[in-house]
């Protein structure tokens, strides 16, 4: 098997995006980037707009491996009737245009970011394994659109849908907002604040998508180290930051009137096992909350 293959990532200017290609490039891959700017050949970017079904016909050519990581962010906005219409077109759309475009190509793999709260949330219990049906909330369908769009890439090459937990790095993305009141000494576990969270530090989900592209793992994949309580990591967040927790949860309720039907994102939680990864040979370097927080912050 070639170690050394050429791979292309729609997404890879953002916050995981980034990381990953280093982490690529590390391991010897040559990396190149979809972009909405003009095509740089010199920074191995080349533009696309999947919107206008435009992308420059040089991207996709001898590529072997196609990740793509792009989707509008899930707790961005209030989730009106067409913020969840932009949800799920914004991760449609690329893929079923990427698909278009690469029919002619030789790519090997495509690999597609996904989401672990494809099982819903009403067994909070059960330790969900890939094979597990999709939820029937608004987020399991939007996983459930997202991967189907992918799964449509089974035409031409080997598929594999990243189903990515919440990720932890101090640059963004959920650990400032949490830790941001507990900072202030405001923090408080949210709910009842035994709803389960699995994580992933974002170094660990690079290594994990050049693990797949190395060893060409296929089908749904959970992403994530571990699951702890909303009540533990925030109290972990405290310790590591060396802060009181004196204030009581912060009730269902009030988090639903800020927040309305997206509060079930910090309300709702799920468990998911990580051996089908595992059972591949990755392992993972952060599974300690607690020292992957004091690490981190």
């Amino acid at each position: 098997m070639n170690m050394s293959k050429n791979v292309i990532v729609a997404g890879g200017t953002g916050l995981i995006g980034k990381v990953l290609c280093e982490q690529l490039r590390a391991e010897g891959h040559h990396v190149r980037i979809l972009t909405r700017k003009p095509t740089n050949i010199e920074k191995q970017q080349y533009h696309w707009d999947p919107k206008k079904k435009e992308i420059d016909p040089l991207a996709l050519v001898a590529v072997d491996v196609i990740i793509n990581l792009v989707g509008e962010g899930i707790a961005d906005e209030r989730w009106t009737q067409s913020r969840k219409e932009k949800l799920i077109s914004s991760r449609t759309v690329p893929a079923l245009f990427l698909l278009e475009a690469a029919k002619n190509q030789n790519v090997q793999h495509y690999i597609s970011a996904s989401g672990i709260n494809c099982y819903g949330y009403d067994q909070p219990n059960r330790e969900h394994v890939e094979t597990d049906p999709y939820g029937d909330d608004f987020l399991s369908s939007v996983v459930e659109k997202w991967e189907t769009a992918a799964n449509a890439f089974q035409a031409i090459c080997k598929v594999t849908t990243v189903r990515i937990a919440v990720v932890l790095t101090k640059e963004g993305g959920a650990l400032p907002k949490i830790a941001a009141p507990v900072k202030w000494r405001l923090g408080a576990a949210l709910g009842s604040g035994k709803q389960h969270m699995p994580w992933i530090t974002i170094t660990d989900l690079a290594r994990l998508f050049a693990h797949v592209v190395k060893h060409e793992v296929e089908g749904p994949i959970n992403a994530l180290a571990n699951t702890n309580t909303n009540k533990e990591v925030t109290k972990a967040i405290a310790q590591s930051l060396q802060k009181p927790l004196w204030l009581p949860n912060v009730p269902a309720f009030v988090l639903k009137l800020a927040l309305g039907e997206m509060a079930s994102v910090l309300l709702d939680g799920l468990q998911a096992s990580n051996a089908k990864i595992k059972g591949t040979g990755f392992q993972f370097d952060d599974e300690d909350i607690a020292a992957t927080l004091n690490k981190l912050l």
